[in-house]
């Protein structure tokens, strides 16, 4: 792979990142926590649990974890690569 390969693929994984970052914790956290007092006297279920957690620092609302925080990240990336590696093929 060239110079120029290498740096195609780094800039669309980083985009991609980036992309998922904000996708996830300004678009589709807003779309799935809006009103974050609900889950004060509501159960979650598993798939929420792994996602977010209820810190006493953030006031028992949901907060994202850890695995959210590598989710995104590895979404963002892996999709990233994927189209760059797609683009390059075309060029």
């Amino acid at each position: 792979m060239t110079l120029k390969g290498i740096v195609i693929v780094s800039l669309s994984t980083l985009t991609g990142m980036a992309i998922a970052f904000i996708a996830n914790f300004y678009i589709l956290e807003k779309i799935l926590i809006s009103d974050p007092c609900y889950y004060h006297n509501h159960k979650t279920n598993i798939i929420f649990d792994m996602f977010y957690n209820f810190p006493a620092h953030e006031g028992f609302h949901p907060y994202p974890t850890v695995f959210n925080f590598i989710f995104t990240i590895a979404s963002g990336g892996l999709c990233g690569y994927v189209f760059s590696s797609k683009k390059l093929r075309k060029i």
